[in-house]
């Protein structure tokens, strides 16, 4: 049974002492087990003496009635209050082991034989039995044990002493030896019993101030990550309240600084937009640090193109480089594997590099190398290393460079001066995708900041992204998908075509279906394609469509690996059903002379000029970019209110362009994020304006060819 040592932390270890040993003592209590040696001594006495069967059975009775007597006892501390004094208890249990031992001092006096040694012996054997088995009960609490032997071994020793003899006295000392023997033994016992108590005090003591520990942790965790949401709920507001006013800032500057102007109008206009380009850094880089997740970004399954991704940073940071003039050399090794990161977010590190490189070089040279190389685990990854002839960076500063607004000295940060958060954002973003990012330097013999980025190796990489390919029309498809976010998919890429879909709920229901045929194509799961390939008679085409972890069904006509693009669903179903629909060629036309508004664009250009009107397609170009980085972004993390503000962002700068096929998929989308849209059905809405943001660029960069330059 379970000991309840009932130990709060207000009491003393004193007080804890004692409340474990009276819970030991009560738990310990087993009251029948005296009835062996009861039996033992009523023999004897029979056998030798011919006393009354009724007196003998009186301290039998006796015991029987102190042992209920006990067993209420223990029943009433089992329900005792946890905050009664064990003082009491223990004088309680003290007073029934007296009373106890009293009773078989008297059936010591009626049991004994005088002048025979051998009923005496048992008798003698008898109560040494039960006060073994009684020390064992009451050796927790001393005085409880002393009370019981002293009632019930000192009549039997004066009951042997007075009988005479030699037995009789050797037999009187070996009780009275084994008594006190066995007292004190019951002081080592509670030497055992206390270190047991104190032990279980004192973990009582430390769980309760762990638990506590742990309790002011959870809420502290939970007040911290109540104010990471409120800051990052703060920066996203302000950051669309103050991106909105300063693109149009920027726009309007443009705009002027390609005005017929005077020089010193000219001036102001280009303070103006440096600026204002550097306040729009400042915020995107605030926000990156604020809101850039700890957990490593997936990179794109396809990697991206290392080297170019370094040749479109010079080639956009080479003015700079001439205004100074310094030569700028990009030096590429052959065989560069593809990196596992996104191009923008590698144009973005390398453009804060190479820039702080041109900033901070007053005469030389800047020189980017790219070139490959292996980790510690042998796996591939691209190195970029930017060497400048600049003036060095302190011994000091070297340890803190990378920290968000690190102090320097004063006289350096007058003469480089800059935010401090740039080579911050940079290594956030770099070790985002499992990288790394490092510098080595001496005063006055330059820097030299390198980057490394995991690597994909692949046997083949298209040399172009595949064509557009038209959806399937008019087909009666049989529809059994398992999963629920797999056939909301194929219902939402499918069913607006004019294609019937006939969803079966159960495997037995769909080959039920399937063997009355009247379909074009079933689509199954890889686990159920044995099912329909088994029916009698079928003929319907099957395709499978199998998850990563799922192996090549047999019976499958096609498989097609979930998730896929839309083409791909789209072209595997032509290819089986053998419809064949319009080129692909005709339809990416199609859409993309519904992408803009071709009139509208050349009633800008004969307004504005074919330069200035490059130049804000150009700007407008690179923020519906950061745009649509974000917003996937946001849509993968199922964050609906930024993907919501990003957006009207979108509406907004579209709209400006007279853009109507993306404002208005822009639109609906900042629409049903307002309203609470479901996940997929905001899902299909990103995917929509993304898709337009596409068609616009390649719209674009088809009518103005200059754009790509």
């Amino acid at each position: 049974m379970d000991i309840e040592v009932g130990i709060t932390p207000q009491h003393s270890r004193d007080a804890a002492l004692l409340r474990g040993r009276v819970a030991i003592l009560y738990a310990l209590s087993q009251h029948y087990l005296f009835l062996p040696f009861v039996a033992l001594c009523m023999a004897a006495s029979l056998l030798e003496h011919h006393t009354p069967v009724p007196l003998l059975a009186v301290p039998f009775l006796l015991l029987i009635a102190a042992t209920l007597a006990s067993s209420r006892l223990k029943a009433a501390y089992d329900r005792r209050s946890t905050n009664d004094n064990p003082a009491v208890w223990a004088e309680r249990y003290t007073v029934m082991s007296g009373v106890t031992g009293v009773i078989w001092g008297i059936g010591a006096v009626i049991w004994f034989v005088p002048g025979s040694f051998s009923a005496q012996a048992y008798l003698v054997l008898a109560f040494l039995g039960m006060s073994a088995t009684e020390f064992l009960a009451r050796a927790p609490y001393r005085p409880a044990y002393l009370a019981h032997a002293i009632g019930s071994l000192l009549p039997l020793i004066v009951l042997l002493m007075l009988d005479g003899g030699l037995y009789q006295m050797l037999s009187a000392n070996l009780v009275m030896f084994f008594g006190g023997v066995l007292y004190g033994y019951s002081g080592k016992a509670v030497e055992l019993f206390q270190e047991s108590i104190l032990l279980r005090h004192d973990n009582a003591e430390l769980i309760l101030k762990l638990s506590e520990e742990k309790r002011a942790a959870e809420v502290g965790r939970d007040a911290a990550q109540a104010s990471e949401r409120s800051k990052s709920a703060f920066i996203s507001n302000i950051s669309h309240e103050l991106r909105t006013p300063l693109n149009a800032i920027l726009g309007m500057a443009q705009l002027l600084e390609r005005s017929d102007l005077e020089k010193a109008q000219r001036d102001h206009v280009k303070v103006l937009l440096e600026g204002g380009r550097g306040l729009k850094t400042l915020l995107d880089d605030i926000i990156a640090l604020a809101q850039q997740s700890q957990e490593p970004l997936a990179s794109p399954e396809e990697g991206s193109d290392a080297s170019q991704a370094a040749r479109t940073v010079v080639r956009l940071l080479q003015p700079n480089a001439w205004e100074k003039r310094l030569r700028v050399s990009f030096n590429v090794a052959p065989g560069i594997p593809r990196a596992a990161a996104d191009p923008r977010l590698l144009r973005r590190v390398l453009l804060k590099l190479v820039g702080n490189a041109i900033r901070f070089t007053e005469r030389g040279a800047i020189e980017i190398v790219l070139d490959s190389d292996r980790d510690e685990a042998g796996r591939p990854r691209v190195r970029f290393v930017i060497t400048d002839t600049g003036p060095g960076i302190p011994h000091h500063l070297l340890a803190t460079l990378f920290e968000p607004f690190a102090k320097t000295e004063e006289t350096y940060a007058a003469r480089h001066a800059g935010t401090g958060v740039g080579l911050a954002v940079a290594k956030r973003l770099i070790e985002s995708i499992g990288g790394t990012i490092g510098v080595e330097s001496e005063p006055g013999m330059g820097a030299s900041f390198w980057i490394t980025v995991p690597a994909i190796q692949r046997a083949e990489m298209p040399d172009k992204a595949p064509e557009p390919v038209a959806p399937p029309r008019d087909l009666a498809l049989l529809v059994y998908l398992p999963d629920e976010t797999m056939l909301a998919s194929m219902e939402g890429l499918l069913a607006p075509f004019g294609n019937a879909l006939t969803v079966a709920t159960t495997l037995a229901q769909a080959v039920t279906i399937s063997a009355r045929g009247g379909f074009s194509l079933i689509l199954a799961g890889a686990g159920t394609v044995g099912a329909f390939a088994a029916t009698p008679g079928q003929c319907t085409p099957i395709l499978a469509l199998l998850t990563d972890e799922e192996h090549e069904p047999d019976g499958a006509n096609g498989m097609l690996r979930w998730p896929a693009t839309p083409d791909a669903l789209y072209a595997a179903i032509t290819a089986m059903t053998g419809q064949r629909a319009k080129s692909a060629e005709v339809s990416s036309e199609d859409r993309l002379q519904a992408a803009i508004d071709a009139k509208a664009m050349a009633e800008l250009e004969k307004s504005l000029g074919l330069t200035t009107l490059i130049d804000i397609l150009q700007s407008y170009l690179q923020t519906a970019e950061e745009l649509a980085t974000a917003l996937l972004a946001a849509s993968d993390k199922e964050d609906w209110t930024q993907a919501g503000r990003l957006a009207q962002d979108f509406a907004g700068a579209a709209g400006a362009l007279g853009l109507g096929a993306l404002a208005t998929s822009a639109r609906l989308l900042a629409q049903g994020a307002r309203d609470g849209a479901n996940d997929y059905t905001l899902s299909i809405a990103t995917d929509e304006v993304l898709s337009e943001h596409r068609h616009v660029r390649e719209a674009l960069a088809r009518l103005y060819p200059d754009l790509a330059a």
